[in-house]
């Protein structure tokens, strides 16, 4: 792996200006080693708290090592592979276009700020000046909807994608930054590329929260995580070690247990009473499929047959709330 710098386009957080590394790795193992020490243009909206998929506390889990890197799968795959039928579809629809794919061998990184960024492509257009850089994003017939604004009903970017397009034309010192998606189904789609507005007011912020962030980590802290999407992260991150604490001063714990006892208890006597009117109807249907009831509506039943398997040995954690011994 080796790398060159240039100086980057101007004062970015505090009115420090530094210099842009590009670091060309000579294959995916080294690219994915240099992206470790930064925080990526990919997963900077998590410190937005605007990613759908990352929660600044994984990226925490992530970049300290607590949490391994996330494996390979067949929907990475189908990115990766649709990357190359992209840029095919773009240099036929726009033939006059200068178009670079990057093949992921340049990571461009700022060492101080401790951010990076592996544009897909770099394309130069006639009468435009400059360079810009293209992100391409692939979904199918069916996330596609996730791209469909609901008033214009027209394809458009996610907020974070939009945030990973200015970051990388900013580290690559580009002039425009464009989102293309490519849509895989019954056949391919490949739509216009969307320009992104360079917004002026968005890298200053991105560098005080990834200051914040790297700060926070040297500290020995960790981000808040979010209740509601990071639960089975902290279930694999805090195996029980056998020790008690004290947390007797956290006036809010006695509330949320009692919060999950009630939910526990409301749980148990709905799934009782399922049970019940279950059991009554197909009483009063006596073995029919299917019954309208007085209203119009259709009851219907019918028997599912569930496959045999064998269930690979897992964990979890049992976690209760006993009462006191005082």
């Amino acid at each position: 792996m080796n790398a060159e710098t240039f100086q980057s386009i101007g004062d970015l957080a505090a009115g420090v200006v530094g210099n842009i590394e590009i670091i060309k790795p000579a294959n995916r193992a080294e690219w994915l080693a240099a992206r470790k020490r930064d925080v990526t243009a990919s997963d900077a909206s998590a410190l937005l708290g605007i990613h759908p998929y990352t929660t600044s506390y994984e990226l925490w889990a992530e970049k300290t090592g607590r949490k391994p890197d996330e494996e390979d799968n067949e929907v990475f795959r189908r990115g990766r592979a649709l990357e190359f039928v992209a840029i095919d579809f773009l240099r036929e629809d726009y033939p006059d276009w200068k178009i670079t794919h990057s093949y992921n061998n340049r990571y461009f990184r700022d060492p101080v700020g401790r951010i990076g960024a592996t544009p897909d492509a770099f394309v130069t257009i006639p009468g435009r000046p400059g360079k810009g850089i293209i992100q391409i994003k692939s979904a199918s017939d069916f996330s596609v909807k996730n791209w469909i604004d609901p008033e214009t009903k027209q394809i458009t970017p996610p907020l974070y994608v939009a945030v990973q397009a200015l970051i990388e034309a900013e580290l690559t010192k580009s002039s425009y930054a464009m989102v293309a998606l490519i849509v895989s189904g019954h056949g391919m789609k490949l739509h216009p590329p969307i320009d992104i507005p360079l917004t002026s007011g968005l890298m200053p912020r991105i560098y005080r929260e990834v200051a914040d962030f790297w700060r926070v980590v040297a500290e020995g802290r960790h981000p808040a995580p979010d209740w509601k999407r990071d639960g089975e992260l902290l279930e694999d991150l805090y195996e029980p070690d056998g020790r008690i604490i004290d947390l007797s001063k956290d006036n809010l714990l006695p509330a949320i247990c009692d919060e999950k006892a009630r939910i526990a208890s409301e749980k148990s006597a709905i799934d009782k009473r399922l049970r019940e009117i279950k059991a009554e109807l197909l009483d009063k249907m006596a073995g029919a499929s299917a019954a309208r009831i007085s209203d119009g509506r259709m009851i219907t039943a019918k028997t599912v047959q569930r496959a045999g398997y064998t269930v690979k040995p897992t964990s979890y954690i049992d976690l209760r709330v006993k009462a006191s011994n005082v």
